[in-house]
Formats: structure tokens, C-alpha cells, sequence
């Protein structure tokens, strides 16, 4: 049906958002003023306006009813019966609110007869009905996402299949066997193991409980540190190039020394190494976001070592200071080369880093830093902020040149 305006998208955005529209029950009809809908809709003059009113007045009696003043026929209100939403998604090619609540009930009634193993068959059963009568009511999507079904069917496949999982694995492993993308499962923890503590009556709360584990993590690092384990000494003080420690040997670890006066925490890799090799008596920690390892290795040195971070300086840069900030309690950590370098042909901030810029702006974890993110912002660019391009001699702190 040809439509002139937005109007009949912008009532049916506003009924899909009320009591009716969300759950097909409501006391009375959904209605909105005449002068609000149309100042939603962005047509309160013009061609603008008088095409709203011809869409509205095609619509009449069908999908909505236009209520006028008994004695001056002035439109007063816009009103959409629940017998009426049907045509009226219909007129601007959309499935309705009560359409899309049938599909989820379908989804999950069709789940139902999914098989699961017979210990779980009971709890996965009066899972997918509760879960069926209650998104048809307009209730209980938590924690899928209302808008995106096609993205519940995967994620209650998952499930399934994670019920009949009975060998330990890693968990990019499993993922990738079961959704095809090694990396799916750790995009959506949350929601795969409340659906699976739910799914099994309380049974299986984490992918842990079926002898699925996080892929080891480990920090990488270099310089004057001797760690206890096994009642045994290891003295990284001699290795030449970086050393690693997973995670599990951290937690084991019965103590860990550090001699050095600082340690360095360095974003990339090129740097990381070229600090290395200045065999200045430092620590230094190769590290973006930090992973768990990384912020336990960081915890357990002596708190007289001071710490530092040499990172890029785009709004990502400083948000990698503030996330480690954040993960060891405190600001403590201080920026080391990150100021904003102006550059002719620097590349322009974008949308995202603009977004990212000014909520890091907002953060009391980088208060100190905040005139460089200042100065980056009213730059509109992010300057010359590759680590890469700070050339470092020996001298502490580093000197750039």
C-alpha cells in the first residue's frame, strides 16, 4: 500500500512499545493525540503534514480510528484498536506484535521435542512450555534477546547439544563443534549457561559443571622475577627474550619476587621487545585488555615495585590504562609516552572512537590524562598515536625521541 509519510511506522512503533502491543491485553484501546503523534513523526507542517493526514485518513476504520470532536470534527486523537493491529503492521510490512509472540510460543513449543538426554528430558520439557506461555503473554525473554529469534533458535540448539556433552574440553573447542564458530561461545557466556541452568532444572549451571574449560591464559613477561612452585625456585632474571606464566601456575605459586624498581607495562608487541632488549633491570609486562593471568601476575608483585603504561594513545590506547587501572583498584599506574601528538595527515576520529573518546572523558580512573584526551577530541584526529613511533633509549624514563 503506497504511503506518503512515516506516519502509520511512527503509531505503530508507539503501539508495539504500549501494554497492548506487548502483551495483546490492556484495559483499553492504545491511543496518542493527534499533535503528539504527529510531532513524533516529524510532520507538523508542509507537504509533510498534509501527507500524514491522507495516510492516516486511508488507514481509518481498519488498522486505526481517527476520534474527532462531536462538534467541530477536529481530529483529536488517534486510536488503534487490538482488533486492528494486524492492519495496521500489514500496511507498512511488518509482522505484528502479536505475530511475533505466536512465532516465539512456536519456537519454543517446536524445541520442546528437541532431544535432549533422558536425565534432563523433564526439565528441558517444562522449560521450553514456561518459556512458550510466557513470551506468548509478552514476559520471559531474558536473557535472549527479543529481537532476534533467529539468534534464540542457535542459541537453544546450543543448549540442547551442551546437555548431551559428556567428554572434558576446551571451550573453543566445543564451540566450534557446536556452533561452527570457535570464538560463538564467548560472545554470549551469559546467556548460554542461564539458559543451561534454567534448561536443567538447576542441574548444570556453567560450562564447567560439564568439564568445559576456558582456553589457558598466560602473561608474558620479562625480567629480574624468581617464582616459587613446587617448593622449587625459577629465576627469570637471566632469560634473554620474554618468559611466560599460565594462569594455573600463578594461582599454584607459593611466592614471587621481583627485584626491579618498576615495572613496565607495554601494549605492543614491537615495543615489548624493544624494552627488552635495553637490559635496563625493569619488568616488563606484554599486555593489551588485560587477560586474568596478566592482572594476577600484576597483583602479586611487591607493592614497592611502581608501575607504569606504555600504550598507544587513540581513545583505545587510554582505555587499555583505564582498563588496568580499573582491574588493580586504583590509579596508580602512570602513563608513560601516552600525550597527544599532533600530526598533519593523521587519520580522523571516527564515529566510534568519537563515542569511546568522550566516555573516557567522563572517567575518574583517567582524570590525570584527561587534557591529552582534550586535546585529541578538539583535534577532531587521533595524532600521531601508534606506540611504534616512539623511539626509546635506556635512560629511565625511557626518553623518547
Amino acid at each position: 500500500m503506497h504511503r506518503r509519510s512515516p506516519i502509520l511506522e511512527k503509531l505503530a512503533e508507539l503501539y508495539a512499545a504500549s501494554t497492548a502491543g506487548e502483551t495483546g491485553r490492556a484495559a483499553r484501546d492504545f491511543s496518542i493525540r493527534c499533535d503528539a503523534l504527529l510531532a513524533e513523526a516529524d510532520c507538523e507542517s508542509g507537504d509533510a503534514y498534509a501527507n500524514a493526514l491522507a495516510d492516516l485518513t486511508a488507514a481509518d476504520g481498519g488498522a486505526l480510528v481517527i476520534v474527532k470532536d462531536r462538534r467541530s470534527h477536529d481530529w483529536q486523537r488517534i486510536r488503534v484498536p487490538l482488533e486492528g493491529e494486524a492492519a495496521l503492521f500489514a500496511r507498512i510490512g511488518r509482522v505484528s506484535p502479536t505475530a511475533e509472540r505466536a512465532a516465539w510460543a512456536a519456537l519454543f513449543t517446536e524445541a520442546a521435542d528437541w532431544p535432549v538426554p533422558e536425565k534432563y528430558a523433564a526439565a528441558w520439557w517444562a522449560f521450553c512450555q514456561r518459556r512458550a506461555e510466557t513470551t506468548l503473554r509478552g514476559e520471559g525473554w531474558p536473557p535472549l534477546q527479543k529481537r532476534k529469534r533467529k539468534r534464540a533458535r542457535t542459541q537453544l540448539g546450543i543448549v540442547a547439544a551442551l546437555l548431551a556433552w559428556t567428554h572434558p574440553a576446551l571451550l573453543r573447542t566445543v564451540s566450534a563443534q557446536l556452533a561452527g564458530n570457535s570464538k560463538y561461545f564467548e560472545s554470549c557466556p551469559a546467556t548460554l549457561q542461564t539458559l543451561l541452568a534454567e534448561a536443567s532444572g538447576g542441574a548444570v549451571l556453567s560450562f564447567a559443571d560439564l568439564g568445559i574449560t576456558d582456553n589457558p591464559r598466560s602473561v608474558t613477561f620479562h625480567g629480574p622475577v624468581r617464582v616459587r612452585l613446587g617448593g622449587g625456585w625459577t629465576d627469570y632474571s637471566a632469560h634473554a627474550g620474554a618468559s611466560s606464566l599460565s594462569e594455573t601456575d600463578l594461582a599454584a605459586a607459593e611466592a614471587i619476587e621481583c627485584a626491579a624498581p618498576r615495572c613496565i607495562t607495554v601494549e605492543n608487541a614491537t615495543k615489548f621487545h624493544e624494552l627488552c632488549a635495553l637490559g635496563c633491570g625493569d619488568v616488563f609486562v606484554f599486555t593489551s585488555y588485560p587477560n586474568r593471568a596478566t592482572v594476577a601476575f600484576l597483583r602479586r608483585l611487591p607493592v614497592a615495585v611502581e608501575r607504569h603504561h606504555f600504550g598507544d594513545t587513540d581513545p583505545w590506547g587510554f582505555d587499555v590504562l583505564r582498563t588496568l587501572r580499573a582491574a588493580l583498584g586504583g590509579t596508580d599506574i602512570a602513563p608513560l609516552h601516552m600525550r597527544f601528538r599532533p600530526k598533519t595527515d593523521a587519520p580522523a576520529l571516527t564515529t566510534r572512537d568519537t563515542a569511546k573518546l568522550r566516555k573516557l572523558l567522563t572517567s575518574p580512573l583517567l582524570a590525570d590524562v584527561r587534557p591529552e584526551l582534550e586535546r585529541m577530541l578538539a583535534a577532531g584526529d587521533k595524532g600521531d598515536f601508534e606506540q611504534e613511533n616512539v623511539t626509546v633509549t635506556a635512560a629511565f624514563p625511557y626518553a623518547a625521541t
